[in-house]
C-alpha cells in the first residue's frame, strides 16, 4: 500500500467514526483535524522511510507496515476520540452502547450540507419579501394587507434614492 493509498484509508476511517459516533461536539472535530494532520505527518515520514530502505521491493513486510498502520490508524481513533459525557468509542462498546442505524442516519446528518439555499433560507423574517404572504391566512383580506405592507416596505426603500435625484 503506498502512501496516496494510506492517506485515502486515513480520511475514510476519519468520516466513519465522525458518522458512526454522532455524539461530538467541537473539540471532536478539533481532534480529527489534528489527528489527521498528525497521521498524514506519519505516512509521509513512514513512506520516506521506506522509499530509502527500499522497503517496497519487500512485499510482506510492505503488508505489515501496512497493517500495523491501520491498527495504530484504529485505536487512535476509537480510543481517544473525544465525545460528549467525557466518553470515547472505546467506552461505550466496553459498557455495550454500539453504534446503531439511528446513530449513522444523525452522523451522515451531521456531516451533509445543505445546497438548497432557497428552502433553508425561507424561514428568515429578513430573507425574502414574498414571505409576508406565506404567513398571512387565506382571506383574500389579509393578502391584501400584507402586499399593501410589502409596497410600503419597498416604497421607503425607494423614496430616498429618487429624492437624491431629484436634487
Amino acid at each position: 500500500m503506498n502512501g496516496w493509498a494510506k492517506f485515502f484509508l486515513l480520511i475514510v476511517c476519519c468520516i466513519f467514526t465522525l458518522i458512526l459516533w454522532p455524539q461530538y461536539d467541537k473539540t471532536g472535530l478539533q481532534f480529527m483535524g489534528m489527528l489527521c494532520l498528525l497521521w498524514t505527518c506519519i505516512i509521509l515520514l513512514v513512506s520516506i522511510v521506506g522509499n530509502i530502505f527500499a522497503l517496497y521491493k519487500f512485499e510482506f513486510l510492505n503488508r505489515l507496515v501496512s497493517l500495523a498502520f491501520l491498527a495504530a490508524l484504529l485505536a487512535s481513533l476509537i480510543y481517544y476520540f473525544p465525545l460528549k459525557n467525557d466518553q470515547t468509542p472505546y467506552l461505550r462498546m466496553k459498557n455495550n452502547i454500539w453504534p446503531t442505524i439511528a446513530d449513522a442516519k444523525a452522523g451522515i446528518q451531521r456531516l451533509t450540507f445543505n445546497f438548497d439555499f432557497v428552502r433553508r433560507n425561507v424561514h428568515r423574517e429578513d430573507n425574502y419579501v414574498n414571505q409576508q404572504l406565506n404567513k398571512a391566512s387565506a382571506s383574500k383580506k389579509n393578502i391584501q394587507k400584507a402586499v399593501q405592507k410589502t409596497q410600503e416596505v419597498l416604497d421607503i426603500i425607494v423614496e430616498p434614492a429618487d429624492e437624491e435625484n431629484a436634487q
